[in-house]
């Protein structure tokens, strides 16, 4: 069979017929007789070509080639790219690109092919709706709407792109003090200050989810309407919990309710309940479960610390070594001892945890657990508010990795706050019950600072496999202590006092616990950054690895002191005890690896040798 593309008589005979999808099969974006043949067409029949490719891949993969040969022909054939674009924009896009490039071509400042104001009204009316699925369309809608000298819903848009999370907020920025097309509003305050408001949050974001969902019913939180269900009997069926039951409610380890879970309970109790949070008759009761117990019901395995892998015969009469998973244990963390499980996820869970220390907001973090390589949870959400609000796509929030949320100004603060209260400073935590349960018994040889004489076991060790490195070690006094906290302007975190207390600089191996004198050094401090600007807050970096990338920086915030690790121009929220003991770790390891330990004939020795 020919090629039906290469004439559009041929396409128009074929559209409608038993051979449509084939003739959708055969476009190829690629081919410039095809290209011709689409823009001979009429638009109501290349809308009628979008609109019957269906959801399956042949559809799909149709919808892609227009919109990517719409996308190539931005810059060289704009004109006829918003041909395309006008097509594309009456049907649904899987891609939501489509609707961010439909917004830059119909700028004039982009093609220079005139205002056309009717055609930009009609791309944002179809364009801005999926704003909150990939907000850089709102910053393509806040552009269009200042050439059609809309400057109020152009701000409105900026405000938009960053109620939904969008990352380009500095791109923004800089086009407002240098491009020609915002000189209109240049001076117009407001859209710099839209870039830093952080927006409500607490009671006052949980306010305008219940205001949607008072509007749009459950369907909002994705809640079905039970068939002759007990609740909900429709979709505005909210129930409130008894004003008095709430008056007197208290967190199940005693702590007052957030003023965000407050509110929701104000306006329903039922769905929470549902989602097994607490019984409300005979009596009101809170059904929290430690963590371990969330994760053994979800992730499902036995009971008990790690099990050896146990030998099963295969029908071939190979052998295959299996290992019961026991989830649970890798999730023991006291600690944690309330949880609530949270609608979310897939591979992962979603668990709203009390905490000893609430936040600002009076609020409790949503904390993903995963046992993906290596069993693993750390703060994903900073509270029940930015959770609900984002179920409800009231707001957005960034969900490239679990930690994203940590690179939104928005929500950083409350998130470094319960890094620090329940993961130990770290962004993520990997073998929790290891690193946050109950401390291990004491091996003899691992440098712990929580453990009285962990002094003496670092000299041990450096006498041992570092034998060339003698020169004494002493430490910061209370002066230079002193001066570093005032430099960062916030107290040290405990670990990093009790390492300077008696360690003030120390080459250990491939990695070099700077002094204080060295940490005076700015010009030496910025360089250990490279390429890549040191942070704008005050900072010390504390552990420098000179054969590698790693370094160990401390960032002063918002009056706290927190450690970052820097590597490959990225910074990473990390426990300082953690780096400290690790770094000291790494290298006994290496040592042993490579053969360099020095031996005294004892079994810890010898079965170190043999790991």
């Amino acid at each position: 069979m020919s090629d039906p593309w290469l004439d559009a008589t041929r396409v128009r005979a074929s559209l409608g017929g038993a051979h449509e999808d084939a003739l959708r099969s055969a476009f190829s974006p690629d081919d410039e007789a095809h290209a011709r043949s689409l823009l001979a067409l009429d638009d109501a029949e290349r809308v009628a070509l979008l609109q019957r490719s269906g959801p399956g891949y042949r559809g799909g993969a149709f919808h892609r080639a227009v919109s990517q040969l719409a996308f190539a022909w931005l810059k060289t054939r704009p004109r006829d790219a918003l041909v395309l674009f006008d097509a594309l924009l009456q049907v649904e896009n899987p891609d939501l690109a489509t609707y961010c490039n439909a917004l830059w071509a119909v700028q004039d400042d982009n093609t220079h092919l005139g205002k056309d104001p009717e055609r930009a009204r009609r791309y944002l009316a179809a364009c801005a709706p999926h704003g909150p699925e990939n907000p850089a369309i709102f910053y393509n809608a806040a552009c269009v709407a200042i050439e059609l000298d809309d400057i109020d819903a152009a701000l409105g848009f900026v405000r938009d792109a960053v109620r939904f999370g969008y990352d380009g907020r500095e791109a923004i920025r800089a086009a407002l003090r240098a491009e020609p097309l915002f000189a209109k509003v240049r001076d117009d305050r407001r859209f710099l200050d839209a870039l830093d408001d952080p927006g409500p949050q607490g009671a006052a974001l949980v306010e305008l989810v219940i205001a949607k969902v008072r509007q749009a019913g459950w369907s909002a939180l994705g809640v079905d309407v039970a068939a002759g269900g007990a609740w909900p009997a429709h979709d505005h069926d909210f129930r409130p919990l008894a004003p008095e039951v709430l008056s007197a409610l208290v967190l199940p380890n005693g702590a007052p309710l957030p003023p965000s879970l407050r509110a929701w309970l104000a306006f329903d109790a039922r769905w929470l309940s549902a989602l097994g949070w607490f019984a409300i008759e005979p009596a009101f009761r809170w059904t929290s479960r430690p963590l371990r117990d969330i994760a053994k019901a979800e992730f499902g395995g036995g009971d008990g610390p790690p099990a050896d892998p146990v030998p099963v015969e295969q029908e071939d009469g190979s052998v295959r070594w299996e290992v019961e998973a026991r989830w649970a244990h890798y999730f023991d963390v006291p600690a944690m001892a309330h949880g609530f499980l949270v609608p979310g996820g897939s591979e992962h869970r979603r668990v709203w945890m009390l905490s000893g220390a609430p936040d600002r907001e009076g609020d409790h973090p949503v904390l993903y657990i995963d046992i993906g390589d290596v069993p693993s949870l750390g703060p994903m959400f900073p509270g029940f508010d930015v959770w609900l609000a984002t179920e409800a796509s009231v707001i957005g929030v960034k969900q490239e990795t679990y930690s994203s949320a940590f690179g939104d100004f928005r929500f950083a603060s409350r998130l470094r706050h319960h890094a620090r209260a329940m993961c130990d400073g770290s962004q993520f935590v990997q073998c929790p019950s290891e690193v946050l349960g109950a401390p291990p018994p004491d091996d003899g040889v691992a440098v712990s600072l929580a453990r009285d004489g962990w002094f003496d076991r670092l000299l041990a060790l450096r006498a041992r496999h570092l034998p060339s490195d003698d020169a004494p070690i002493r430490g910061a006094s209370a002066e230079d202590i002193a001066w570093l906290e005032a430099h960062l302007g916030a107290p040290l975190p405990s670990a990093v006092t009790r390492f300077y207390e008696r360690v003030n600089g120390l080459s250990w191996g491939t990695f070099r616990f700077l002094g204080i004198d060295e940490v005076r050094d700015r010009a030496a401090q910025r360089a250990l950054f490279g390429d890549t600007a040191p942070p704008a807050a005050p900072f010390a970096v504390i552990i420098a690895s000179p054969e590698g990338p790693d370094r160990f920086v401390l960032v002063a915030q918002e009056g706290a002191v927190d450690g970052y690790r820097f590597a490959y121009g990225e910074l990473t929220l990390a426990s300082p005890r953690s780096a400290i003991e690790g770094a000291i770790e790494l290298v006994r390891h290496s040592a042993l690896f490579a053969g360099t330990a020095v031996h005294d004939g004892t079994d810890e020795d010898e079965d170190e040798d043999e790991a």
